[in-house]
């Protein structure tokens, strides 16, 4: 089932879920997996998309799909529809780069499972219009909640609670050397429940998570200030410049001094 609206389309399907050849298009793309898994190769190696988590595509990324279980959702949004969500946020970069990582947040779940309800037992001649305003929203909610350039903070959905004193102490004190032990024991939990129960809320484990959240917020001072990149790296928890930019190219594909120039 493919629905086009005013400024891009939703593919939602069960059928021909076969590998695809690469594809580069000049869109954003929003790639649900709401039931099963989903399996995604870009150049910098490959992503798994499991149950209730999403991933985002720029426009440009190469990629192709190498495996999807059950359903395919898809949402293609046009590069204007961002950028004009960016300017009535007050976002000056209004041409976001998400990072190229699979995430679950609970906001964005209920997003898709209202829209496919919609999708699925409505009038066809309604999807259109329904879609033009829901897309709005989705724009809304991945502009705060999907890792991206234009963010300065990570969102940190509200969890269960034996979750949330570690989600606290890593939003803290994001430059400690954190271990799976010593976060486990802010919880109550063991350091396999705290693991198991932590990958199932956020789709990561806890020190992808941590690392995600130092490189979030390392990118305030990367674009907006003249400190150096070993200097940049070591004030937010990496332990050298070797693995700031390794993670860096992996979720950007550019380097922190290619996006530095281009940016200025």
């Amino acid at each position: 089932m493919i629905t086009s609206y005013s400024h891009g389309l939703l593919l939602m399907r069960n059928d021909r879920l076969l590998e695809r050849s690469w594809r580069s298009d000049q869109c954003y793309k929003f790639i649900f997996s709401h039931t099963g898994k989903g399996l995604y190769e870009i150049p910098r190696g490959d992503i798994s998309i499991g149950e209730g988590m999403f991933l985002m595509l720029n426009p440009g990324d190469p990629h192709r799909q190498l495996h999807v279980t059950d359903e395919k959702f898809l949402v293609e949004i046009d590069q204007l529809l961002v950028k004009n969500v960016c300017i009535d946020l007050g976002i000056t970069k209004t041409h976001p780069n998400f990072a190229s990582i699979s995430l679950r947040h609970p906001q964005l779940m209920q997003w898709v499972s209202f829209v496919r309800e919609f999708i699925v037992h409505s009038d066809p001649n309604e999807r259109s219009f329904f879609l033009d305003h829901s897309m709005t929203q989705l724009v809304l909610l991945l502009m705060k909640h999907a890792p991206g350039s234009h963010q300065s903070e990570l969102s940190i959905p509200t969890t269960l609670a034996p979750l949330n004193n570690a989600v606290n102490a890593i939003k803290e004190s994001f430059r400690e050397d954190w271990t799976l032990d010593e976060l486990a024991a802010l919880t109550g939990l063991s350091k396999y429940q705290f693991a198991h129960a932590f990958k199932e809320s956020f789709g990561i484990s806890p020190y992808s998570y941590l690392q995600l959240f130092r490189m979030i917020k390392s990118q305030e001072k990367l674009l907006h200030t003249t400190d150096s990149i070993l200097s940049i790296a070591l004030s937010s928890g990496f332990k050298n410049l070797s693995s700031y930019n390794h993670l860096f190219k992996k979720l950007y594909g550019k380097t922190p001094s290619q996006v530095r120039i281009r940016h200025h």
